[in-house]
Order: structure tokens, then sequence, then C-alpha cells
């Protein structure tokens, strides 16, 4: 392939000149509507306003918000004046916010605000006090709390940033600057930051956009949340790339909404997990009509169900709609199956590579390239992250001499390059796309003083692609109910990291060493949870 060299900006620039009239970004929920000209302009008003706030190349400033025009608005502007965007999960808890702010040295914070959005508010003005790196706090949304900067205030002095600061300060970035740390979670409970370039993110977008056969004439509808890179490179930075238009129905994900979107703004495209694409059409108000312009898009986050697939493709008539695998480190897709493979193709693997990375089976001991058929881990290699940010023992051990990422998967590769996942090396449970660490759930089990021991595990799940179980060993004399874990766990994590069962045993399966078997609880939870 012939890589891209430009930056985000420069890319979109040269979209905004061939498409000026074409529809960019519309927000049906608050009645936005931006073609590629009037969304040229609406990002140079945002880059004014942070060069006005002071914020500078290499600054990180954390975007902690639901969906909504400004937070694209924001991630451009700040993009396009070599400042690091740090994307924040809406659903973050205090601890987890506050670790991201001060590890990246954010110094700044964007913010949902108004009535509905108190608690973003109060979390962010408690971090302010905390962390003195933290400079300002500009709230998107009506009356927000004092001592925040309102949109429209940020806005205002804008305008007093000449043409030529911007130009100069805009033709200042390099497609291989970093331009977004994203934060994933690690296996101890701490995340670590990804750090991104202009490179990875629009190499990967302009190819995985091509295997899916993304034009400018697309409709791509976006539900999927923004802080994650599924929505805010997958689908946003890919499609508008592309020239497509970007369909946003909701700030928070809301079926009814979507589903009118789709109906009402003609979208050629739906991206989401399985089950996000299950509470679509199994919702009272969808109607097969509404998708009659549906025939793209990805189902990526969880294996998908044969019968799902079949429904969307042989019923609903989403003929091209493909599977794809990523990861954060990667700078998003590695693979990705092809609009016109069997449906059985579809489901059972997670296509070939796309043609800007390479990707191997490797023997985890010995390192050794595995022949096809074989399993081993999944090692890839192209416009990977530049680092995890400040973990250089992290970032040497996820990466080797040779350029490899090492994605802890375990997967086979058939003679056609086509790929399957068949397990993973740790214990990691993912869940609706969402990786959720055992260990960190375990250390809020802990906390609890009558606790002996506690395994948290993931076994299979056709929808969810894994489920999660909770199960512990009291104390000797030890009084304690399984709703009064529940209670514990849901205060101390998010809720996209909740166990769905729990349970009290009096012993684990274990190695002659002494080791638990987690293989063997995710066996007995499939036949506790599944087979009833």
């Amino acid at each position: 392939m012939q890589v891209i060299h430009k930056t985000i900006n420069g890319l979109l620039e040269e979209v905004a000149a061939a498409y000026p009239q074409q529809d960019a970004i519309i927000h049906t929920e608050r009645h936005v509507r931006y073609n590629f000209q009037q969304l040229s302009r609406e990002i140079d008003r945002s880059a004014r306003g942070f060069i006005k706030k002071g914020i500078k190349a290499g600054d990180r400033v954390g975007l902690w918000a639901h969906n909504s025009p400004e937070w694209l608005l924001s991630f451009l502007g700040l993009t396009k004046i070599g400042a690091i965007t740090v994307p924040i999960d809406p659903n973050a808890a205090a601890e987890n916010l506050h670790f991201i702010l001060e590890q990246s040295e954010c110094c700044g914070l964007i913010i949902s605000a108004g009535a509905t959005n108190r608690k973003f508010e109060e979390m962010a003005l408690a971090a302010k006090k905390q962390f003195p790196t933290l400079q300002f706090i500009l709230a998107v949304g009506d009356t927000p709390a004092e001592g925040m900067t309102t949109w429209a205030d940020f806005l205002e002095p804008a305008a007093e940033v000449s043409d030529q600061t911007l130009a100069e300060t805009a033709r200042a970035v390099q497609a291989a600057n970093p331009m977004a740390i994203m934060y994933t979670s690690g296996t101890t409970g701490q995340p670590k930051g990804v750090v991104l370039d202009h490179l990875g993110l629009i190499n990967k977008s302009m190819v995985g956009t091509e295997r899916q056969g993304i034009t400018a004439e697309d409709r791509l509808c976006l539900f999927f949340p923004l802080f994650h890179m599924m929505g805010n490179t997958c689908i946003a930075l890919a499609g508008l790339l592309r020239g497509a238009a970007l369909i946003m129905p909701c700030e928070t994900f809301d079926p009814p909404k979507i589903l009118q979107a789709i109906s009402q703004e003609k979208c050629t495209a739906v991206y989401g997990s399985p089950s996000m694409l299950i509470a679509l059409i199994d919702h009272p108000d969808f109607q097969k009509e509404g998708w009659e312009k549906v025939s793209k898009g990805i189902i990526g986050g969880a294996p998908c169900p044969i019968e799902l697939m079949r429904r969307i493709v042989e019923d609903i008539g989403v003929s091209d709609i493909t599977v794809a695998y990523g990861i954060t480190e990667t700078s998003s897709w590695i693979t990705m199956t092809h609009p016109d493979d069997p449906i059985e193709l579809r489901v059972s693997t997670i296509g070939t590579p796309l043609p800007c990375n390479e990707v191997k089976i490797i023997d985890p001991g010995s390192g050794e390239q595995l022949a096809p058929n074989q399993q081993g881990e999944l090692c890839t290699r192209g416009f990977l992250m530049k680092a995890y940010y400040k973990m250089p023992a992290a970032t040497a051990a996820a990466v080797d001499k040779e350029e490899w990422f090492h994605t802890g998967d375990l997967g086979e590769m058939d003679e056609k390059g086509y790929v399957r996942i068949t397990g993973r090396l740790k214990d990691v449970i993912v869940r609706d796309g969402v990786d959720i660490y055992p260990v960190e759930v375990e250390e809020a089990i802990y906390q609890l003083p009558e606790i002996s021991e506690a395994q948290v595990f993931g076994f299979p799940h056709p929808q969810k692609g894994q489920e999660v179980a909770a199960w512990v060993k009291l104390k000797a004399g030890a009084k304690l109910s399984l709703d009064r874990i529940e209670q514990h766990v849901q205060s101390r994590l998010t809720e996209d990291k909740w166990p769905t069962h729990y349970k009290f045993v009096s012993d684990f399966p274990m190695t002659g060493s002494g080791k638990i078997q987690k293989f063997k609880l995710a066996e007995m939870g499939q036949d506790e949870y599944l087979k009833r």
C-alpha cells in the first residue's frame, strides 16, 4: 500500500475542499447540521479557542463527555494545533478519572455539563482542586457550575487569534506527532495510556474504509461512545476522511432515537457490538423499511452469533456488513472480513489482515512463527502505538525488538490468511467489546474483610461474547450476603465491569501445585448459567 504522510486536519481540509456542501456531521438529538465547509470553519474556531486558552503543541487535554458535536470539534481542534486529546470514559469512577488526569498531566478537561450531568461537574471541580496541572474546565451544556468555562465563552475570544497564527501553528504539526493518548485498562487494574499519532490513525482508517467500501456517498450511523477508539477513529475519523457523513442520533445509546435517525437520515452503514445491534433490531420501534439504505458497517467487540448475522444480512438486507478485529495499541483494525465473504466465514473468523499491517501466529513459548491452522499468539506489525505513556517497561513487554506487537490473544490463521481467535493468553474477559480484568474486580471484593478468596472469571455467552461471574469463599465463621458483595462492587467499579453472577463456594478447582484453574471455572460457569 502507499503510505499517506499527512496530518488528520491536513487531509480533512482536502476533503472539505472536494465536498464543501456535502453533509459532514448531523446530530439529530441536538438539531445540529454541518456540511464539510461549515465543519472546517467550526474546527478552526475550536482550534483558535484552544490557542487563546494557551494550549500548545504537546499539551494534554482530557475529553470526558457524552457524544456531541462539541466532542468532535474539541478533538479535531486540539489535533489541528498539535495538542494531545485524552479521551475518558463518561462512566469513569473518580479514582479512574484522577489516575488518568494525573498520569497524563492534563492541563485542561472538557466535560458534559448541565442539569443531567452534575456528576461530571462535581468530580471535575474536585479534580481541579487536587491537581495543580489542571488549569481549566470547559463545560459543554447548559448552566454549568461556577468555575467552568462555557462553550460559548470559550469560542467568543477565538476571533482574536489571527489566520496567520492558526496557519503557522497547524503547519508545524507533523504526521508522526502524537495526537491522542487513549487509556486501556491494565491487568493490575491501572490503565495504560496508548500514545497514537496521525500517521497510524490516518492509514488504518483509509485502509479499513477501503475494505468496507465506504465512499463520500455514505452516511455512517455513529452511536458508539466517542471515548472509545471504535467511536472516535473507526467510525468518526474514518468516515470524515472519506468524505462520508456522520449521523449522530443521541448523546448516549438510545434505540428509539437511533432507529429514527437511521430511517430519516437514510443511513447506509451501522457500527456496533452484537448486543447493540440486537437491542436495535429487537426493539418494538424497529421497522425493516427504515433500514432499506443500510448495506454496510462493522460488527466488532465480540463474536457475532450466526443467527444474528443471518438476520442482519438475509432478512434485513445489510448485505455487505463485515466483522473486524482491532486493538487500541495497533491504531485500530488489524483484520477484517470482506463484504462478499460467506456468512459462515463472517462469523467463524475475524477476516484477513489489512494491507497496512502484517499478522503472524507464534508459539508463545519459543516465539517461532507457526504453520497455518496451528494455535498460538497473534502478533501484528505496522502503524503501532508510539508507546505506553511514561511506561517504558510495559511498552517493551508489548512490542518486541522487531516491532511486533504481542496481542495476548490466541488464534489460528488458515492458508488463505483468515484468522480465528481461539482464546486469551491471559484471563482478560471481553464482554460487549469491553475488556474486564478479573484482578481489578477481585481486588474490589477483597476489600470486604469477610472474604477469604475471590475468583472472577468469564465464560462464553452467545450474545455478549463472554459473561462475568464472581465466586467467593468466606472466612470461617464470617457472615455476608451476596447482595452486600454486589453492592460493594457496584460502589467501587463502573457498570461495564460488574459481574452478572455471584456465588458462594467452599473451594475452587486447583492443579496439583495449588494453582486455581480458571478454565475449569469457565466450564463450570457455562454449565451452571447457560445450560439450565
